[in-house]
């Protein structure tokens, strides 16, 4: 009798901390770990010996990053919440990335950190670490994470901005400044456009300790991550600039909630995750109205929990973690929107952010030919079955026409 009542505590217990929690789904992007600089200047006295695996490349320290933040991941939505399985269930987890390298090494090292296996799950008892699905699309396909596929009205606008008033005020404000920059590195013809490739090569040696050039002083150091910043708010601001880069991922994120709201029983995914870039981050920020004109630190990420009351109405939450070791996600409120976002009013207050038909808003040459000769495939495909059917419903008649005549000329005949 002990036992039973042991026993129905442990359920009544089991139930409440299911039944008190109101999450139902998460969905998040997060930027990659730290990595090596994506080119060098002519003068840089760190050559790319300092970098084992080249360029671009996830370092040892990024891996450690993405894991921690792996650890944090399963301590929020695995230990706290108890919202997900603590060993890995495919059913439960959905993980996209950018096809970058330094991207998908950061998800599988994120993964290691999430889901340590147990040891049923483990093949080798000297490898804490399991295998675990990272899927990616070419980059030239990408329009979400890696955001490389071709859009000439984003170019268009892109080049609209660079050559507006503010810009070229800016660019003679900083022509010293850029001068100095392309003397140190004989790379001419500084401008906020490229700005980036000095600021993100000092970044990545000083966050390695390197030994940095003289002429690199703290205020210069300070101006370039200032610049760099700036360039990042030129790439995404205006309401048509973010719906093309941040909306095609907004639009992925709305899609996940809404296949929980409305198909709960089949909707068995709980986390959707995607490893991205800064830009990518950047973009869905711009998108979201909340982009702070800061650029997204190594591990930046943003979090869309969806959460549903007691009375059953859905609503969402959006946190931003800049920093892999703040113990802190942020919590962000959508613009002319309360804390807990009813889901009709997120999805609202958005739709100018998502994009209706990406191809076309984008201006990609032939998209809509390539819709037309779409619909005309399927029409000759409908058109040659049915032609098909008929020939076959035909000689289906003909051939038991055939039979019964032989069947009646037989039984005449017996007869």
């Amino acid at each position: 009798m002990e036992m039973r009542k042991v026993f129905f505590s442990l359920c009544v217990i089991c139930y409440s901390v299911y039944a008190d929690s109101t999450l139902r789904l998460v969905n998040l992007v997060y930027r990659h770990g730290d990595r090596s600089p994506i080119v060098i200047y002519p003068t840089d006295p760190n050559g790319i010996d300092n970098w084992p695996q080249g360029l671009g490349w996830l370092s040892k320290i990024g891996i450690q990053q993405q894991y921690r933040l792996g650890q944090w991941l399963r301590q929020r939505y695995f230990i706290d919440t108890k919202f997900m399985n603590t060993s890995y269930n495919r059913e439960e987890i959905s993980v996209t990335s950018s096809d970058e390298d330094r991207c998908l090494m950061s998800a599988y090292s994120n993964l290691a950190g999430l889901y340590p296996p147990t040891e049923d799950e483990q093949f080798d008892p000297d490898v804490k670490w399991q295998p675990i699905p990272v899927f990616t699309k070419p980059e030239k396909e990408d329009n979400m994470l890696n955001m490389g596929q071709d859009c000439p009205r984003y170019t268009e606008l892109f080049d609209e901005t660079l050559k507006s008033h503010a810009v070229q005020a800016e660019e003679q404000e900083n022509k010293a400044f850029y001068k100095f920059l392309g003397e140190k590195t004989t790379w001419n013809h500084e401008n906020i456009s490229n700005i980036w490739k000095i600021a993100d090569t000092t970044v990545c040696e000083k966050a390695h300790n390197l030994t940095l050039p003289s002429w690199l002083s703290d205020t210069v150091y300070k101006r370039l991550r200032i610049l760099e910043a700036y360039q990042f708010t030129l790439m995404f601001n205006g309401t048509e600039k973010s719906m093309l880069k941040g909306g095609p991922l907004l639009s992925e994120f709305i899609y996940n909630m809404m296949l929980t709201v409305n198909r709960p029983t089949f909707a068995k995914v709980k986390m959707f995750m995607y490893s991205a870039h800064d830009t990518t981050v950047a973009a869905l920020l711009s998108a979201l109205g909340l982009y702070d004109k800061k650029s997204p630190q190594y591990t930046a990420m943003v979090i869309a929990e969806l959460h549903e009351n007691p009375t059953g109405k859905f609503y969402v939450n959006l946190f931003y973690k800049n920093v892999t070791d703040d113990p802190t996600a942020h919590l962000l409120t959508l613009p002319n929107c309360v804390e807990n976002c009813p889901i009709e009013d997120f999805i609202r207050l958005t739709k100018d952010a998502v994009p209706t038909s990406w191809l076309t808003q984008c201006q990609v040459p032939n998209s809509s030919s390539s819709s037309f000769t779409l619909a005309t495939g399927w029409i000759v495909s409908i058109v040659l079955g049915a032609i098909l059917c008929i020939l076959l419903i035909v000689v289906i008649v003909y051939y038991i026409r055939v039979r019964r005549n032989k069947d009646i000329a037989f039984r005449k005949f017996d007869m």
